[in-house]
């Protein structure tokens, strides 16, 4: 930044944004507010690199005070000791800014720097255990503690280990699901393996219902998934918005319309934002109504549900946005819903039966390892309450079964048993000759893909693991076997 006399004028350059554009007029109404006056010079500040585009309104503090100290209007010691951030408004105030947890990240390791935001930023800055911060509500505020340089306003964060047990409000108990056991048994083996679930079945059945209580069996967040999943909430959060943001510490359960467009679902648009399929990332992606969804859209998914990560490229630059989620779904069989329903008879046409099904593509379909058919549930079970087994005792036995993957995989790659390779599904399988045998033969019978049969080795590996037992056996097959035989 350069200020010094001749015309006055206030000149950004280095590819600014509309956004970071307009911030000179925020900036010299909010140093006015403050009793200081920057107008009477000739300020040009070169946004370094020149080559790379600068977006958002993150700018603001950092060009504030840059023009403060080079007008000679404050005097601070040892500023490059600071790295500043934040939204000002035109009576000075400091607003929170999306993408502080990734800053606070980078800053981590440089002991010497302290970073300065907003009070509405506190929390994703103090996960970040050890970090220096300082905090401010006003650019008066930030004024008064860098002339008073002193120690005393410098906060140490704490961590994640400050912050309470991972618990999210709000999700229904498996204790209130009445019947439906087959579900509940499938839907433990997803989580216990995190593996992509389909619920198929008449309306009113209660798909959605169960797949809104797996949440409650899921394990808790580890450390490093917390800061994960916050970092990508974080980049999605939009500027300037009023609400404190909160650390991310329960599993995200992202469940979008079905109207909902590809840059929404995967990400992208102008600014490269994260989709709903980063925003649950170490969670769950829930597309209810699944045919209902443009049919591009639910490809876009093909590839995050095999890698765990969508690379979004555009002409203003490619972005790598994490994205390793299960990714759950439910649709009714047909139009009209009843193909499946004992009690109710089907009005659809065989050609509209197929057209429905057929808007769900066969590669999609191989990518999702368990498939149920859920039937309705009996009127004579409507008035039984809460006499089913509890969300936590399911979540028990899918917390055992992650622990004895994790001890499995040890250094590799792998969180889960879904996340394996080919290579490894079969190693960690230690199946015999005769239960290699039987899965072979049940694959050919079931013409199930090369993805298809390695898949159905995964979930049985999931089902060995539910019961304890070290190698993967017919019955842990057959029951796996199961979910892949929906052919409606």
């Amino acid at each position: 930044m350069d200020s010094s006399q001749g015309l006055p004028g206030f000149t950004l350059v280095g590819l600014p944004d509309n956004a970071v554009r307009e911030s000179r007029e925020r900036v010299v109404s909010a140093v006015r507010s403050i009793g200081k006056v920057v107008t009477g010079f000739r300020t040009t500040v070169n946004l370094s690199p020149a080559d790379l585009r600068k977006e958002g309104s993150a700018l603001d503090l950092p060009l504030a005070i840059g023009m403060l100290v080079s007008t000679e209007e404050i005097q601070v010691e040892q500023l490059e000791r600071y790295v500043f951030v934040g939204e000002l408004s035109l009576d000075g105030l400091l607003k929170p800014v999306r993408g502080v947890l990734s800053i606070a990240m980078s800053l981590s390791a440089e002991r010497d720097c302290i970073l300065v935001i907003p009070r509405g930023n506190v929390q994703e800055a103090s996960l970040v255990e050890g970090l220096r911060f300082v905090c401010a509500d006003s650019l008066r505020e930030c004024v008064e503690i860098l002339e008073r340089n002193s120690s005393q306003d410098v906060n140490i964060a704490k961590g994640i280990s400050s912050y309470g047990a991972n618990v999210a409000d709000g999700i229904p108990d498996f204790r209130n699901v009445v019947g439906m056991d087959g579900v509940k048994r499938a839907l433990e083996i997803a989580a216990a393996g995190a593996h992509n679930f389909l619920l198929i079945g008449s309306p009113g059945a209660g798909k959605t219902l169960c797949a809104k209580c797996l949440p409650g069996i899921l394990p808790e967040m580890t450390e490093q998934e917390i800061l994960e999943t916050t970092r990508i909430h974080s980049c999605a959060r939009r500027s300037g918005d009023s609400d404190e943001f909160k650390p991310v510490m329960a599993r995200p359960f992202r469940s979008p319309h079905h109207s909902a467009s590809m840059v929404s679902l995967v990400g992208g648009g102008t600014r490269l934002l994260p989709g709903e399929a980063s925003l649950a990332h170490n969670g769950v992606l829930f597309l209810d109504e699944l045919p209902e969804f443009n049919r591009s859209v639910l490809e876009a998914l093909r590839e995050p549900m095999e890698d765990g990560k969508i690379s979004v490229s555009r002409a203003s630059g490619t972005v790598v946005w994490p994205a390793r989620f299960m990714m759950g779904a439910a649709m009714n069989p047909c139009p009209c819903g009843y193909s499946m329903d004992p009690k109710r008879e089907c009005t659809c046409l065989p050609e509209a039966r197929k057209r429905y099904r057929e808007k769900v593509s066969g590669p999609l379909l191989d990518r999702i390892d368990i498939q149920v058919s859920v039937p309705p549930v009996d009127a004579s079970l409507f008035a039984v309450r809460g006499e089913g087994e509890t969300s936590a005792g399911i979540r028990r036995r899918v917390c055992a079964a992650r622990d004895i993957q994790r001890e499995r995989f040890g250094n590799l790659p792998f969180k889960s048993n879904a996340e394996m390779t080919s290579e490894y599904a079969r190693k960690f399988a230690g199946m015999t000759a005769d239960v290699e045998r039987f899965a072979v033969n049940a694959a050919s019978k079931m013409d199930l893909s090369a993805r298809g049969y390695f898949r159905l080795l995964k979930v049985a590996r999931t089902i060995a693991d539910l019961r304890g037992a070290s190698a993967v056996d017919i019955m842990d097959l057959s029951e796996a076997l199961r979910y892949r035989a929906f052919r409606g």
